[in-house]
């Protein structure tokens, strides 16, 4: 028989989550709660104790050799050293708009001489505790706790600071109806645009402006100008109720998304979906195999426009083989991660914030910024829109020996694109390799090395970025060919290959191998979906395979010439899986 107390009732329902995290993060982290309305404002943000404090999901201490990262930078061995060493304590905030001081810790990665202690501040939220057996001070298990923390933090797009902020409650006896008086900008927008409409259309369904954006999800995204909703933004029975009776897009809602777009800055109105791994891009075909077909665009064929003239609807012609027409007349959206612009077409094109994490490692790894002798290149095989290709070419400015030029290869025209676009905003130079002149490039390499007469010559030889519109399988040919026809004083030693490819890049291992520089070697950086228990043993896994197609290529036996320096959890991909980047270290021939 339970004897719960009224008291120990009114604390379950009052208990909070407060936010632990470096002193560093802090701007950050209260930045993505005031946008969700989820900041409580009654409570100051303080220092944590030093005493041991209740947690939802306790880090574990690593040790040497564990492949399991819980920083936001972390420890990497130095090529061609001795010993550990670490990167530089620094990373760049995008909301704070400078170089901030990371965490460094004992429970980093590698021992050091020296351990630096950060002030981690505890930051109150508005959002509730779930409830465990009317204790307020009661855990959740460890599924659970990392659950719920993986949610909230995807709802506020902090998942790149999922080691760096851990999560405690309190009960505080604060009433749980302030939540309704939190909301952001954009619910506000909302209230009030629901409000003009007329009183007796609301309420012959039994609705009210009140209930619509109680019912609303709190998260949403900006890039500019267009306002991005989350998935189940109408997935409550009131919003199906009203769109069952006048659709998202009707000329009776057209107001409240002006209203909503121009309270955040915004002109456009779409509902977010995910990237599908399979999908039909030809609408006439109904059969199995179009429906299964790969979806190797890896475009958001569920994307929803609400409002604003969003270009070009996707039909097989524009998806394959748009005009410069189709470009002048899409909806392009911009981001600013790290300083560096990224450009895309919403309704042809991916973006995931999520990846910040990996971007922002990339310009702090010791093997981009201080370990190369000469100025080399980079290489991405899955370039995209230039995700992580534009944090190679940036950690090697103003570097003598560093990442001047980098490589991509891109099979989605809309990607190119917006590669070329985001390029030319960060002011770099893009040359795109395609058409005809990629014809003729790949001819010329199957018969003879002879000088290609292409287009504007000089400025390919001293472009940052040099974009093959093509799939990968040929990617070493065509630099050989490329190299060839321009002279030798173009071709930079390749030190680091990307595969930013997703479940896996299996396919393209070999072909990073004949990529690297066969004399200096250098690293592969792999990116692949693994399940949470299985990251050591697919470690070593992925450290033999590709240890074989280098003894291969250069016909060798003997001792290993791969190592795995280091596994990256960039975020959760799907429950138990992680989307991890290996850091494998492949050796020159000496």
């Amino acid at each position: 028989m339970s004897h719960r107390t009224e008291n120990q009732e009114q604390e379950e329902v009052n208990a909070r989550v407060v936010f632990i995290v470096p002193k560093s993060h802090v701007k950050t982290v209260k930045s993505a709660l005031e946008r969700a309305g989820q900041l409580d404002r009654s409570s100051k943000i303080m220092p944590e104790p030093c005493e041991n404090h209740t947690t939802l999901v306790a880090h574990t201490t690593l040790k040497q050799g564990d492949v399991v990262p819980i920083r936001e930078t972390p420890t990497t061995k130095a090529s061609g050293m001795q010993g550990e060493t670490r990167l530089s304590p620094f990373e760049y905030d995008f909301i704070m708009g400078q170089n901030v001081e990371l965490p460094v810790g004992k429970d980093a990665l590698m021992p050091v001489q020296e351990d630096v202690f950060q002030q981690r501040m505890r930051i109150p939220t508005t959002i509730f505790y779930p409830s465990i057996s009317g204790d307020a001070n009661a855990h959740l298990t460890e599924e659970s706790s990392n659950e719920f923390k993986s949610t909230i933090l995807q709802n506020l797009d902090l998942e790149y600071l999922h080691h760096d902020i851990e999560l405690a409650h309190h009960a505080d006896g604060a009433s749980p109806l302030r939540f309704s008086a939190m909301k952001s900008p954009m619910h506000r927008a909302l209230k009030e645009a629901l409000s003009t409409l007329q009183d007796s259309m609301l309420a012959d369904m039994d609705l009210s402006p009140g209930v619509l954006v109680s019912a609303f999800p709190d998260g949403y995204s900006i890039y500019k100008p267009m306002l991005l909703l989350p998935h189940n933004a109408f997935g409550s029975t009131e919003w199906q109720i009203l769109l069952s009776q006048h659709a998202v897009d009707s000329e009776l809602l057209a107001p409240v998304w002006r209203h909503v777009a121009a309270s955040v800055g915004a002109t456009h109105v779409a509902i977010n979906s995910p990237i599908p791994p399979k999908t039909d891009t030809n609408p006439n075909m109904d059969s199995g195999a179009s429906r299964n077909q790969e979806n190797i665009l890896r475009r958001p064929v569920n994307l929803v426009p609400i409002h604003g003239e969003f270009g070009p609807s996707p039909t097989p012609q524009t998806i394959s083989c748009p005009t410069a027409n189709d470009f002048e007349g899409a909806l392009w959206v911009t981001a600013k991660q790290n300083g560096i612009w990224q450009v895309w077409a919403p309704l042809y094109t991916m973006f995931s914030r999520g990846n910040i994490r990996e971007k922002t490692r990339i310009l702090n790894l010791a093997a981009v910024t201080t370990d190369l002798d000469e100025a080399s290149a980079a290489v991405d095989l899955y370039a995209g829109i230039g995700y992580f290709a534009f944090s190679y070419k940036k950690s090697g400015e103003y570097r003598q020996d560093g990442i001047r030029r980098v490589l991509c290869w891109e099979i989605n025209p809309w990607s190119v694109e917006g590669l070329r676009r985001g390029a030319e905003r960060n002011g770099w130079s893009c040359k795109i390799i395609k058409g005809d002149d990629l014809c003729q490039l790949r001819q010329t390499s199957a018969e003879a090395p002879n000088r290609l007469a292409l287009n504007d010559t000089a400025g390919i030889q001293k472009a940052d970025f040099w974009v093959f519109q093509a799939s990968n399988e040929g990617a070493k040919s065509d630099y050989t060919a490329m190299s060839t026809s321009l002279g030798l004083v173009c071709q930079l030693p390749i030190r680091h290959v990307n595969l930013g490819l997703l479940p896996t890049s299996r396919l393209s291992w070999g072909i990073a191998v004949d990529m690297l520089d066969r004399q200096r070697g250098g690293w592969i950086h792999v990116h692949e979906n693994i399940g949470i228990r299985d990251v050591e043993s697919r470690s070593k896994e992925i450290e033999r395979e590709i240890d074989k197609l280098v003894k291969r290529r250069n016909d060798r036996t003997g001792n290993m010439a791969v190592k795995v320096e280091h596994v990256e959890w960039v975020k959760m991909y799907a429950p138990g899986v992680v989307h991890c980047v290996l850091d494998v270290h492949v050796q020159g021939v000496l």
